[in-house]
């Protein structure tokens, strides 16, 4: 049988299975909500001091009362003991909503807000390179808009749930997705970085691509290790099948190498060296936490 499963909605645990929302709420009707994905290792949220302020930037975009969200340590401390009730004893991904209260129609009533943590266990312990490389195309029957809600991660993803199915559908294991440039700015679910004689580029934040907080963890760490880093404004798909090597980032695989797009095959050096350099930082990170 399988063990009892608890959420947490504003701050009270209630079972996993039970009903918490009415069919008024807004984040069902308009995709009026927002989310961060975070990956906890013996169960410190990692980073989460970046999560927490890319919330409340996205929140502040949206007119979502800010003070309505609890204060970074109480949230964090809610994140931890939901990973206890939920028995996690490894590595635990969290995803956090913020969604705007109930009433009114496309015009809110109000702008306070209500939050759901969820936390799941995931099946590997720190950040494992995948073993084997991952196949990617191009997804292009719809483009992303650059505008200044690109960055966050909202409950509005239809354009990402249609490249999902597009994966699915052509048995790839991620899709590229693409601007309203027609530059390739980032993946279904991570941010995108490709290798030409030993220069790393990534699309910047300008492009439109989510502002992943993998992604700053990975150039800060990069720069640290005098790597070459250049943030462009995204790739075409010839400048991608001519590059040495790519890999995707985010805030829950860390890093994974990808093997080819389309017919092109690529290595796996500089992937491997990062990955070993990532989890140092991790370490690192979570030994300052335990010491504050």
């Amino acid at each position: 049988m399988n063990k009892q499963q608890y959420i947490c909605l504003n701050g009270l645990k209630i079972k996993a299975d039970e009903p918490v929302i009415s069919a008024s709420n807004r984040a069902f009707r308009y995709g009026d909500a927002i989310f961060e994905t975070i990956r906890c290792i013996q169960q410190e949220a990692l980073f989460f001091e970046d999560h927490y302020r890319r919330l409340l930037n996205a929140m502040a975009q949206l007119k979502m009362n800010c003070h309505s969200l609890p204060p970074l340590d109480v949230l964090n401390s809610q994140i931890s003991s939901l990973i206890s009730k939920n028995r996690i004893f490894g590595d635990a991904r969290i995803r956090l909503t913020v969604f705007r209260e109930d009433g009114g129609l496309y015009t809110p009533e109000g702008n306070n807000t209500n939050y759901l943590i969820e936390a799941t266990p995931l099946n590997t312990n720190n950040y494992t390179l995948n073993s084997k490389g991952i196949l990617l195309d191009v997804y292009k029957e719809d483009k992303k808009p650059t505008t200044r809600f690109s960055r966050f991660k909202s409950a509005n993803s239809l354009l990402f749930v249609m490249a999902g199915l597009y994966k699915k559908e052509q048995n790839l294991d991620d899709v590229l997705i693409v601007n309203d440039q027609n530059l390739i700015i980032e993946s279904l679910a991570s941010n995108l970085y490709w290798i030409k004689d030993q220069v790393v580029y990534t699309p910047s934040r300008t492009s439109g691509c989510v502002e992943g907080i993998m992604r700053a963890q990975l150039i800060e760490i990069m720069k640290q290790a005098d790597w070459q880093v250049q943030e462009v404004a995204g790739a075409s798909l010839d400048e991608l099948l001519a590059a040495d090597e790519l890999f995707l980032s985010n805030a829950i695989q860390g890093i994974q190498w990808v093997v080819g797009i389309q017919q092109k095959r690529y290595f796996c050096q500089l992937s491997k060296k990062l990955n070993l350099l990532l989890n140092e930082h991790v370490t690192n990170y979570l030994m300052d936490s335990q010491g504050n």
